[in-house]
This record gives structure tokens, sequence and C-alpha cells, in this order.
């Protein structure tokens, strides 16, 4: 089957190329699987003449194929790289031993890091007790305990 006096392995051919080329304006390691998958497709087409639901069919196995082995060999983006605290500043508290600055009073208190406060619960405890960070809460509250 002809579309427009091309034979389809050639418009396959072309959808990979233009797929990878715009891996370079959307960059997420994405659309270049999907890209080489319409190439193989083309490629095989070329060989073998398959009608359009064949080829769609084998498209989505390379395409299938292709993002697998591309995660495993790209890897996953969920990396902590060098910094995996960054922009979780209270993940980064958790083992760590402060100075109760405000007594915990009915499960809540502050501690002092730095320049900044924290709000904290844990069992009720004076002011002045060393307590150690033991979880986060909602991002924002540390759970600790007496150190």
């Amino acid at each position: 089957m002809d579309f427009l006096g091309l034979h389809p392995s050639w418009w396959w051919l072309v959808a990979g190329i233009l797929l990878c080329a715009a891996e370079a304006i959307a960059p997420g390691m994405f659309l270049l699987w999907i890209g080489l998958a319409a190439i193989a497709t083309g490629l095989v087409l070329s060989i073998i003449g398959l009608t359009v639901p064949w080829a769609l069919m084998l498209f989505g196995i390379f395409a299938i194929v292709s993002l697998l082995l591309g995660r495993k060999f790209y890897g996953s983006r969920d990396s902590a790289g060098d910094q995996p605290f960054l922009n979780r500043r209270a993940d980064a508290l958790v083992g760590r031993s402060f100075i109760l600055s405000d007594a915990i009073r009915q499960g809540e208190g502050r501690i002092r890091v730095n320049d900044s406060q924290w709000v904290v619960r844990g069992p009720d405890l004076p002011a002045g007790t060393k307590v150690k960070v033991v979880g986060v809460e909602d991002a924002m509250v540390l759970q600790v305990e007496q150190a």
C-alpha cells in the first residue's frame, strides 16, 4: 500500500527520524526510544511487506522493547545525585540531635536549627532537653524522642 507515492517503510523511517530530532527540542529520553522503534519498523517493512495492522503491532513491540532497554541502560531519573536532600531540608535532619528551645507540651514544641525554628512532635519534655529527630511529618514537622 502506497501513500502519496511512497512505500510505507519510508513513512516509518521519516517519522522515526523526526521523533529522534524532536528529542533535541523536548529532551527526556522518551521520543528517542519511540523514534528508534519507528526506524526499526521502517527497516523491517522495507524487507518484509506487512499490512498496516501488522506494522502497527510490530511498532508497538519495538516501542516497548526499546523503552525497556532504554530505561535499563539510561537508568531511572529518580537517582538522588550528589545532593539527595536538596529541597527536603527536614529529611536531612533525621538522626541529628538538638536542644528543645520551647518545651513539648501536649505533644508539640520547637527546636532551633541554625537560624530556623522547627515544630517538633513527641513526648512532653521541658525546654533545654536534648532530643533526637527520628522522623518527618508533612515535610515540615519533625518527630523527636529524648536523646
